[in-house]
């Protein structure tokens, strides 16, 4: 009798075994699926704080060329004004048409957007705890 009920002992326990062991296999599939959805978050973040700063910069340069290229512009046109009112005789229009100094449209421009840049920068930096 005592055979008997150690043989039905021990098959249950061997299906126990068998039990524990396939949960264990499944838990390791959810474990990796996990793991690898966790890796791509970290690459597809790196990979998102590059393309922001580099956007960000290209754009920040691009404004400070075109800053030099609109101040040119603007100034030139500025000079046509001015000669066009002396030529027609209010040279009182002509000392009020204004000039644009190149330093002064920088530092708006620098001012307005250099925190942005600096946070931007420091962002992309940012060392990633684990």
């Amino acid at each position: 009798m005592m055979g008997k009920a150690m043989e039905i002992n021990l098959e249950e326990i061997q299906q126990k075994i068998k039990r524990n062991q396939s949960k264990s296999e499944s838990n390791k599939d959810k474990v990796n699926s996990v793991e690898e959805g966790a890796l791509h978050n970290v690459h597809r973040d790196g990979r998102t704080r590059s393309a922001l700063t580099i956007t960000f910069l290209i754009g920040f340069f691009v404004l400070i060329v075109g800053c030099f290229v609109f101040v040119l512009i603007y100034n030139s046109y500025a000079v046509s004004w001015v000669r066009e009112l002396n030529s027609q005789g209010l040279k009182d229009y002509a000392d009020k048409v204004t000039f644009l100094e190149l330093d002064k449209v920088l530092s708006v421009i620098i001012g307005a957007l250099g925190t942005s840049l600096g946070f931007i920068i420091g962002y992309y930096f940012k060392e990633k705890s684990h």
